[in-house]
C-alpha cells in the first residue's frame, strides 16, 4: 500500500481542526448551536478539572501513586486520552459522530499523506472505491488494482455503534495491509464496512448490514482468503456475523432467515471486541477511556428494545459451544485486547470458553495496556516502534494461521 505514515504530531491535530470546525457547524447531527450548548457545560471541566488533574497526577502524587497512563504516556497521549475519556462519558453521540465524517476525515488522511512525501499515483487509498450496493456501503482498497486479491481484511469499525466510520480507520487499515504485504501476501486487499448508526437504525439493521458485506466481499475476491476483523462494538457485530453464517437469525424469531451459503472465513481478528451488551462485568479502570455506564447506555439502544441477552446482540453469552465450532473461522481466530479496559473480564470469559474447544486454533494477545490498543498506538504511538507494535502482531498472527509453518513479523 505504502510505506508507515509518521507519528501524529501537534500540526496534525490543528489541521484535523481546522477541517472539524466547520463540519461541526453545518452537519445536521451537530449545527452551531447544540454545539455551543455542550461547550458551555464543558468549560468547568476545561478550566478546572483538567488542569487539576494534570497538577495533581504529575505533582501531588509520587509516581507509584499515578495511575499507569500518566508514568507510561507521552503530554500529548495523556492529554488526548483525558480528553476522549471525558467526551466519550458526556459528548452527546449526535456530535461526537462528526468526529469521523469522511468529509473531515478522507482530506486530513490526504494531508498526512502529503506530509510524509507520498503523492496521489503512489498511494492506492487516496481515493478508495465507494460501494454502495443492496443498502450496504463500504470502502473497497486493493494493493495492486489490476490483480486478483489473495486476502482481504473485512473490517467493522467500532464506536459504540453511535460513532465512528470506516473512513476514520483508513490510515490503520491501509498500514496494516502494508504489513500483510510484508509478511509475504501478494495483494492484501481491504473492506471497509460504514454500517449505519444508531439512533438512525437499530438492530438487527446492523447484522443484516455486515452480512451483505460479506456476501459483496465474496464477489469483489472470490477467491480470496477473507479475514473478519473488527474492533469494539465493530467486534460485536463481528462476532455475530460468526454466529449467524453458522446458523442463520430467523426472522421476526419465527421463520428461518434465508440466507445463502457463504463459505466460512479464512480466519478473524478481533480487537477489545465488546461481547457483552450489559454487564457488571464491564467495569470502567483507571487507565482506560471508555465510561461502562455510557457503553451500558448506548447498548441497551443498539438492542432496539429487545433482548440484550440475545447471542446475535450480545456474543459473549453463547455458550453452546457447538454452535461456536460452527461459527468460528476454518483458520482459526485472534483476540487482543488489553488488561486494564472496561471489556477485560467478558473478553476473557469469552476466552476461557473457545479454550474448551481444542479443535479451535486461538491465539490470544492481552497486554496491560486500555482499550483497543493497536488501533490506539497506531495513532498516538510515542515512537515508529509502538506505532507498529499491533499491525505487526495481528500481521504476523495471520500470516502464521494462513501460511502453515511460517512465524512471520512476531
Amino acid at each position: 500500500m505504502h510505506k508507515t505514515l509518521g507519528l501524529v504530531s501537534w500540526l496534525d491535530c490543528l489541521v484535523f481542526v481546522g477541517f472539524l470546525i466547520p463540519q461541526l457547524i453545518i452537519d445536521p447531527h451537530a449545527g452551531i448551536v447544540k454545539v455551543v450548548s455542550w461547550l458551555l457545560t464543558a468549560i468547568p471541566y476545561f478550566v478546572f478539572t483538567l488542569p487539576y488533574s494534570f497538577f495533581r497526577d504529575h505533582v501531588l502524587l509520587s509516581k507509584e501513586e499515578r495511575p499507569d497512563f500518566v508514568n507510561d504516556s507521552t503530554l500529548f497521549q495523556e492529554l488526548v486520552i483525558r480528553l476522549v475519556r471525558y467526551s466519550f462519558a458526556n459528548l452527546p453521540s449526535d456530535i461526537g459522530r462528526v468526529f469521523f465524517n469522511g468529509e473531515i476525515v478522507m482530506p486530513f488522511y490526504r494531508f498526512r499523506l502529503l506530509r510524509n512525501g507520498l503523492l496521489p499515483g503512489n498511494v492506492p487509498s487516496w481515493s478508495p472505491e465507494k460501494i454502495d450496493q443492496d443498502g450496504v456501503r463500504g470502502l473497497w482498497v486493493k494493493t495492486l488494482k489490476d490483480s486478483e486479491p489473495d486476502v482481504v481484511l473485512y473490517y467493522i469499525h467500532g464506536g459504540g455503534f453511535t460513532m465512528g466510520s470506516a473512513y476514520f480507520y483508513l490510515e490503520f487499515l491501509i498500514l496494516w495491509a502494508s504489513k500483510l504485504r510484508i509478511a509475504g501476501f501478494k495483494n492484501p486487499s481491504v473492506f471497509a464496512l460504514d454500517y449505519t448508526l444508531v439512533p438512525d437504525a437499530k438492530f438487527p439493521t446492523q447484522l443484516d448490514e455486515a452480512y451483505g458485506g460479506y456476501r459483496i466481499v465474496h464477489e469483489l475476491a472470490p477467491t480470496a482468503e477473507i479475514v473478519v476483523c473488527g474492533d469494539s462494538a465493530g467486534g460485536n457485530i463481528a462476532l455475530s456475523l460468526l454466529l449467524h453464517l453458522a446458523r442463520p437469525r430467523r426472522a421476526n424469531g419465527t421463520e428461518k432467515a434465508n440466507v445463502p451459503d457463504l463459505k466460512r472465513p479464512s480466519y478473524a481478528t478481533l480487537i477489545s471486541p465488546w461481547t457483552v451488551l450489559v454487564s457488571t462485568e464491564n467495569k470502567n479502570t483507571e487507565n482506560d477511556f471508555l465510561d461502562a455506564n455510557q457503553l451500558h447506555k448506548f447498548g441497551v439502544s443498539y438492542a432496539n428494545a429487545g433482548d440484550v441477552n440475545d447471542p446475535y446482540k450480545s456474543p459473549g453469552l453463547c455458550k453452546d459451544l457447538g454452535w461456536w465450532g460452527e461459527a468460528l473461522p476454518v483458520h482459526g481466530i485472534h483476540m487482543i485486547y488489553g488488561s486494564q479496559e472496561v471489556f477485560t473480564g467478558e473478553i476473557r470469559s469469552l476466552v476461557s470458553r473457545i479454550q474448551k474447544m481444542k479443535s479451535v486454533r486461538l491465539r490470544v494477545t492481552e497486554k496491560p495496556t486500555i482499550h483497543a490498543w493497536p488501533v490506539v498506538q497506531c495513532f498516538l504511538g510515542a515512537n515508529l516502534s509502538q506505532r507498529e507494535e499491533g499491525l505487526e502482531v495481528m500481521a504476523g498472527a495471520i500470516a502464521e494461521a494462513l501460511t502453515p509453518g511460517k512465524k512471520i513479523l512476531n
